[in-house]
């Protein structure tokens, strides 16, 4: 399996919150997406994983995937230790992947974090020929996706088009977004949560002069082989009402 592009996730829900917008983007140019759950969610305060698991598939399928993958670490466990590192450097060397999408590397929740510091080490040692089996391969790029802990980013993707999408692949998760199903009021489930995370879209969409975006950040430069932007140019009167307001 080679695939173009890998979400790898602590718990199912946080790539669809972290980086579904990209996902679905990504699907819609015909690439190929697999996303990574390193945990099952078993400690998560509500839902059940039977239910979990078919708001996986459910979610999978709205944002196009072609695989959706179970790593089968322990939930609130995720680390670096040799088990660990090993199951996610198989896991790039068995899809090949070109880019990998990560958590950021810093955030409220010790999963979220320990998964972005996991997949960074994991994406170098897949290229290491010497450690591990397998085939070597190191994907081309890593970027992290933002879940709490709001950071500089290094690039902002305009998700506006796939906005809805992106909501629709997130409500999936009904027994985690929203207070629909029973169970203790979370963060998450406050029915403000929605709300909350599309101000955060609508303010980094107005970074870059459009309605939605999704941020990431990435340890090294970002090449271009041309300036970012000059595609458009040819409708510079958009382009100044655009940055006008900065």
């Amino acid at each position: 399996m080679t695939l173009d592009l890998l979400a790898i996730a602590a718990h199912p829900d946080d790539a669809e919150f972290g980086c579904g917008g990209a996902l679905i983007q990504a699907a819609s140019k015909g690439l190929s997406i697999g996303l990574a759950d390193l945990t099952e969610g078993e400690k998560s305060t509500r839902g059940s994983p039977a239910l979990r698991e078919k708001e996986k598939a459910e979610a999978a399928r709205r944002l196009g995937l072609q695989e959706r993958f179970s790593v089968k670490l322990p939930d609130s466990q995720i680390g670096d230790s040799a088990e660990h590192l090993q199951a996610v450097v198989q896991l790039i060397r068995e899809t090949r992947p070109k880019i990998v999408l990560a958590p950021y590397w810093q955030d409220r929740h010790p999963d979220h974090a320990a998964a972005g510091l996991l997949a960074q080490k994991a994406c170098f040692y897949a290229g290491v020929a010497k450690f591990g089996q397998g085939e070597p391969h190191r994907p081309f790029r890593l970027f992290h996706y933002m879940l709490h802990h709001p950071f500089q980013p290094t690039f902002v993707l305009d998700i506006t088009k796939v906005w809805d999408q992106k909501l629709e692949a997130i409500s999936a998760f009904r027994s985690q977004f929203g207070n629909e199903e029973p169970g203790p009021l979370t963060p998450i489930s406050n029915p403000r949560f929605l709300e909350w995370m599309e101000a955060r879209a609508v303010w980094f969409g107005a970074m870059i002069g459009v309605s939605r975006g999704e941020p990431y950040a990435s340890i090294g430069p970002v090449g271009f082989s041309e300036i970012p932007g000059i595609e458009s140019l040819a409708d510079a009167n958009e382009l100044l009402l655009r940055y006008s307001m900065f």
